[in-house]
């Protein structure tokens, strides 16, 4: 059964498909936010908002892990988010049901992970009714990004070995 669920999981992530995401999820299930532990989305109505701000950002899908066992399951994919590059572990704990009950997302490279920040906070923000709140996080999103892509570039490759 828990095959049967990443896989949807899986599909509906490739395809866009929000209703086929829901459908894999228990009515209270829980996902736990990667930027933060002081953010996290229950049940279906508000997954449905971050399912659909994901599903109109990340681009280029492709799933190339899925591990585990009936309770717990790893599926592991990259994409793009705006130019950047990231890779996104979940990791799903399954109910009894074989549905969803909670999701971890981890992220990498941090330029990804401010990307999505980026792209996701405004989105969330103003779905669930905070205007005041997507113009914020839109504004203060920004030098982050930019920081953060300028470190990476050429800050942090001063840290590799000499090539």
């Amino acid at each position: 059964m828990s095959i049967d669920t990443a896989e949807r999981y899986r599909r509906a992530l490739e395809t866009r498909d929000v209703e086929l995401a829901l459908s894999a999820f228990a009515p209270d299930a829980v996902v736990r936010s990667p930027l933060t532990s002081r953010v996290r989305f229950t049940g279906h109505a508000e997954l449905r908002p971050l399912l659909e701000v994901a599903y109109s950002h990340l681009r280029d899908v492709r799933f190339h892990t899925d591990t585990g066992d009936e309770a717990t399951r790893v599926v592991v994919y990259t994409a793009r988010i705006g130019g950047e590059e990231i890779e996104e572990a979940a990791v799903l704990k399954l109910g009894e049901d074989g549905l969803i009950a909670e999701v971890t997302l981890f992220v990498r490279p941090l330029p990804g992970l401010v990307a999505l920040m980026d792209a996701f906070g405004p989105d969330i923000a103003r779905r669930n009714g905070r205007t005041f709140a997507a113009r914020l996080l839109a504004v203060a999103a920004k030098p982050l990004l930019a920081m953060v892509r300028s470190g990476d570039k050429r800050a942090v490759p001063l840290a590799g070995p000499r090539r």
